[in-house]
């Protein structure tokens, strides 16, 4: 990778014509337009159009419309505390791009965007990829809800990422028995888990995201202790379940999404923005993903359909064949509603407040209706098998306990 393409762009002001000739590498590329800017979200995103010069038939298989996402606005990374957990996740998934999508075979039915360059280093990291919008796709929003069929699309998607990675692991000495597995060296860029790092950052800065003026109205069960809510979180990194361990997205909510065939019996839904991604439970993807996607009822309604149609998709990509019937599963789907514990920590000033507002109403409601932290925090859980199994047929029956 040349120096030249590197010497990476912080601001829109000092983006290039010479770094763009040089990340694509691409002397025709005559000159270059920002056309709209994002700044102020999680990551900065900058629209570009691309021309070159007089020979169009030259330039007829070459991009035009490029997205590059990365931190192109310096106030986000001055405010104290947030350019380490800024500049993790985008690293991330610079490395997500460059060291697993290249891997993948050609039959998978995981869709992921088109990156044409991808770089980092310890100031910036960078991805300049297909512009979605362009190509005919519409962003997912958090404010709003999908339909069932896009929530099945989703779910093919998530159940091929993990069958192609199921029994990863960065642990040395995990993965030495299997001629299938990649090693704990070849994973090791997925160490730190950065949704474990991210999370507890978040979480220290409690008196501001939970207490805060202005912050989402929460139940008690989640606001009222935070060495409670803070037990919960630990022990659910610390008990998540090796037998259902693959890569996760691990931010996979519906404003991560893009779609075709908005509001009809046939939305596709894919995923961006693979800064979170890392080894986990299957089940962080599949409780993030579907709770985020539909109103707090037609969760209710739905949601076991949901699992099993998960379970299926799971062994029919070539993961393993799994039940609701199996305890230790609805035991790990209940304990993944603690993802949602994400968009209750997350700044305003990463995302829009009415965002927050939305996705927390939707987060909170199902970790109360599976009691999430109870069950995290209350030793001898295993005790309530009984009570675990009312709790499900309950939940079936359409009765929240």
């Amino acid at each position: 990778m040349s120096a030249d393409a590197m010497n990476m762009p912080n601001s829109p002001e000092t983006v290039t014509l010479g770094w763009l000739q040089a990340i694509f590498k691409d002397s025709t590329i005559s000159s270059f337009e920002i056309t709209n800017s994002r700044l102020f979200e999680t990551t900065s995103k900058l629209y570009v159009t691309l021309s070159y010069g007089e020979n169009a038939e030259a330039s007829a298989n070459k991009p035009k419309y490029i997205l590059l996402k990365g931190g192109f606005n310096p106030a986000m990374f001055a405010v104290p505390g947030y350019k380490p957990i800024l500049l993790r996740a985008y690293t991330r998934e610079v490395d997500m791009f460059t060291k697993f999508v290249p891997t993948l075979p050609k039959d998978t039915v995981l869709q992921v965007p088109k990156v044409y360059w991808a770089g980092a280093n310890s100031d910036q990291a960078i991805l300049a990829m297909e512009d979605l919008s362009s190509a005919g796709f519409v962003f997912g929003d958090p404010t709003r809800t999908y339909s069932l069929a896009a929530v099945s699309s989703g779910i093919e998607q998530l159940a091929a990422l993990h069958a192609q990675t199921w029994g990863w692991s960065t642990a040395e000495g995990d993965n030495e028995s299997s001629s299938t597995l990649p090693s704990a060296s070849a994973l090791a860029w997925l160490e730190p888990n950065i949704y474990d790092v991210t999370m507890r950052g978040l979480l220290g800065m409690w008196d501001e995201l939970i207490l805060g003026a202005e912050r989402p109205q929460l139940p008690g069960i989640l606001k009222d202790s935070r060495e409670r809510t803070s037990l919960a979180l630990e022990t659910y990194f610390a008990s998540r379940n090796p037998r259902f361990r693959c890569l996760v997205h691990g931010d996979p909510h519906s404003g991560n999404t893009y779609l075709k065939g908005v509001d009809s019996d046939k939305e596709e839904v894919r995923f961006l923005d693979w800064q979170i991604v890392h080894i986990g439970t299957a089940f962080h993807d599949l409780a993030y993903f579907m709770v985020s996607m539909l109103t707090v009822e037609e969760r209710r309604t739905h949601e076991q359909a949901i699992l099993d149609q998960y379970l299926a998709a799971l062994a029919r990509h070539g993961g393993p064949q799994l039940s609701r019937d199996d305890p230790e599963i609805m035991t790990e789907y209940r304990k993944a509603m603690m993802t949602g514990l994400g968009w209750v920590l997350t700044p305003h000033s990463m995302q829009a407040k009415e965002r927050v507002a939305a996705m927390v109403e939707r987060y909170a409601a199902a970790i109360v209706d599976h009691k999430t932290i109870e069950l995290l925090t209350t030793e001898g859980s295993t005790e309530n098998g009984r009570q675990e199994e009312l709790h499900w047929q309950n939940l079936e029956d359409g009765v929240v306990a």
